[in-house]
């Protein structure tokens, strides 16, 4: 580390963990520091401080080097207001996290949906770097995605824009948290590839792999059982990548982008689930729109969100356009 090099700080705050990171202007994670999340009010104002102070204590670094600190989040979110209206997972509501955190550190803050800023750290610095148009969708617990169409960030009007796990692609579907039916997190995020498979596996089928845990089955679990060669767990991710497919199709018909990428948990075994995805895109995709997009895993991979959540620090003049303001 130069004795001059800035940095900014990175925070990808989820429903389990915080991971706070020092990012250089190449987008680099020189330091970083995780811990769990242990709740929402003002006991998390406490435990976003303590993971800043903690990294900063752990360079030895000057205040003055540090450019600003980047925030990624699930949840419903105000970037111009620098808040957090509402993130069922941290038990939040109306959180002025911005406020917070200038007040304490004197330094800007910008707030970022997590697949937002997963989609821009993947352009700065990652598989999208280069290119002008491209979708970043994070299938994890939830799906979501981010997207920058012609060197932009679309946000929408109230920082809602790229809710793609809610899509219905069956109207008849189960009903989905969010009011809605049928919607894609409900047959491809990692809650429902647990769900799916415990609620066949109940019909009496006895599978060597999975059946002693069927009461506590995770998605990991089936793809560790796939990797094994479990015909049963091959053929529901070979389904997720089918329905993740049909998603993906109706994102490149409406964006005309020129990359797909694919991060979160559920694609940290991507090699299951890819090659599903990007046959069944270019069997029912319009042939001349589909054959010009790449459809590939995040080069950032779990440092997607913390990295570009400090992209706003780094960009040049002309591509502010991409970025919150």
């Amino acid at each position: 580390m130069k004795a001059t090099e800035e940095f900014a700080i990175g925070l990808d705050i989820g429903g389990t963990k915080i991971l706070s990171a020092l990012v250089s202007e190449n987008g680099e994670v020189v330091s970083e520091v995780q811990c769990d999340t242990t709740g929402g009010g003002e006991n998390f104002s406490h435990q976003i401080i303590s993971a800043i102070e903690s990294l900063i204590k752990k360079e030895d670094i000057e205040m003055n080097r540090i450019k600003g600190i980047g925030i990624a989040t699930a949840g419903v979110i105000d970037s111009k207001k620098k808040e957090i209206l509402y993130a069922n997972n941290l038990n939040l509501e109306n959180f002025p996290i911005g406020k917070v955190l200038e007040k304490k550190f004197g330094l800007p803050v910008q707030l970022y949906n997590d697949a937002n800023a997963a989609a821009v750290g993947e352009w700065l610095w990652g598989s999208g770097k280069g290119k002008h148009n491209l979708i970043y969708i994070t299938v994890s617990t939830g799906i979501g995605a981010g997207i920058i169409s012609n060197d932009s960030l679309l946000k929408g009007s109230h920082d809602s824009a790229g809710e793609f796990g809610h899509i219905s692609i069956n109207l008849n579907g189960p009903l989905c948290p969010c009011g809605n039916k049928g919607c894609l997190e409900n047959y491809a995020s990692g809650t429902a590839i647990a769900a799916i498979a415990r609620e066949r596996l109940e019909t009496g089928e006895v599978n060597p792999y999975l059946s002693a845990k069927i009461d506590k089955l995770t998605a990991v679990d089936i793809c560790t059982a796939a990797k094994m060669g479990d015909s049963f767990s091959i053929e529901l991710l070979e389904e997720v990548g089918e329905y993740l497919g049909l998603g993906i199709i109706n994102l490149i018909h409406l964006f005309n982008t020129e990359a797909v990428i694919l991060g979160g948990g559920v694609m940290n075994e991507s090699e299951l689930i890819l090659p599903s995805i990007r046959s069944t895109v270019h069997k029912h995709g319009i042939q001349s729109m589909v054959e010009q997009v790449k459809i590939e895993k995040s080069s950032l991979g779990s440092y997607a969100c913390v990295v570009g959540a400090t992209g706003l620090f780094y960009c040049k003049v002309d591509e502010l356009t991409a970025l919150p303001n």
